[in-house]
């Protein structure tokens, strides 16, 4: 009898593990890893391109065109097994039988990992076209979102930590810094980190945004999106931005320095700015992502004035496509937290 107990309890254990792997790879425990660089999309069963079109809109605050995702289509008979590794997939489906109204939806991990498929369905093409708008915001919010994480966590394991340390020293915030910058110069309440790439030149920038005080006398307002510089918040922050980096990052020679293109610049609420940066005298520029940090305390050092901490990253790489690099540097932007600066 123990003997025939004994098998029923490995029996029972047996189907236990059975029942745990097959729950593991619903859920993406042994799933096939994904396939496709970053921000690229497949899109399938969009027969009236309206999905295209929202996934191709123009990334903001860049120098020339270039859009969103880089899209792949395929009809929905073509979507066979080897397509459904891709990392994005984007699905349409028009069926008045299945839906009422437009609606979108996201999964993870569906056939492998990571990734991401998106259903957007539809009663018919006219209804998804008056709601492609909303639809579209919402899809690249999704998308955007899930390429952000997935460069965090390539950054997460490929980082100069010597140099976050000299970040947290200085400045007394916690910040992932790509590990192929290796370059570095400090200034005064100022750090410039970059990969000197002959090619695809990616900087940080860290500095408190000290600037003259009749420049920054207007309160900043975080609830305001706009272009231009007529608003008060992309007075300060231009202001604050020209006086700190143009004393600090040079052309060839000292009457040249970096400035702002003052009406690209572009708040999105979040403390988030984008928009280009030029070299006066010289035919540098480029684009900027830039994120400020509120002081507890605002200082003062005579006629200057400094509010925030300010964490930006800025390209340049003339005759290339700057999409991806802008982007993984606003991830950088997305790992700043405050935390109690360090002696050593």
């Amino acid at each position: 009898m123990k003997r025939i107990a004994h098998s029923a309890v490995s029996l029972r254990s047996t189907l236990l593990l059975l029942l745990f792997a097959l729950v593991s790879c619903r859920n993406g425990g042994l799933l096939p890893r994904s396939g496709g660089q970053l921000y690229e999309v497949l899109l399938v069963g969009d027969t009236a391109g309206m999905v295209r079109s929202v996934l191709s809109a123009d990334v903001e605050g860049l120098p020339q065109p270039e859009p969103s995702f880089d899209v792949s289509e395929v009809s929905a008979e073509a979507f066979g097994n080897t397509l459904r590794y891709t990392r994005n997939i984007v699905i349409v489906d028009i069926n008045a039988e299945a839906y009422t109204r437009p609606s979108i939806r996201s999964e993870r991990n569906v056939w492998a990992q990571p990734q991401t498929v998106v259903h957007i369905g539809a009663p018919s093409a006219m209804a998804l076209r008056n709601s492609i708008d909303s639809v579209g915001r919402r899809l690249r919010f999704l998308l955007n979102r899930s390429e952000m994480k997935k460069q965090l966590s390539i950054l997460h394991h490929e980082r100069n930590v010597k140099a976050e340390k000299l970040v947290r020293k200085m400045f007394g915030i916690a910040l992932w810094i790509p590990a192929d910058m290796i370059a570095s110069k400090q200034g005064k309440d100022f750090l410039w980190l970059s990969n000197n790439s002959a090619t695809m030149m990616q900087n940080i920038v860290v500095y408190l945004d000290w600037s003259p005080v009749n420049a920054s006398d207007a309160k900043a307002n975080p609830d305001v999106r706009t272009t231009g510089y007529g608003d008060s918040e992309s007075r300060y922050f231009i202001g604050a931005r020209d006086y700190m980096l143009g004393r600090n990052i040079l052309g060839e020679t000292d009457s040249m320095h970096m400035a702002t293109v003052p009406e690209s610049v572009l708040i999105d609420g979040r403390g988030f700015y984008r928009g280009l940066w030029m070299m006066t005298g010289d035919a540098m520029g480029g684009p900027f992502v830039s994120r400020a940090f509120l002081l507890q305390q605002s200082g003062r050092q005579g006629n200057l004035v400094c509010r925030h901490i300010v964490v930006e990253g800025f390209v340049f790489a003339p005759g290339k496509t700057k999409r991806n690099a802008v982007r993984r540097l606003e991830a950088v932007l997305y790992t700043m937290r405050q935390v109690k600066r360090t002696d050593h």
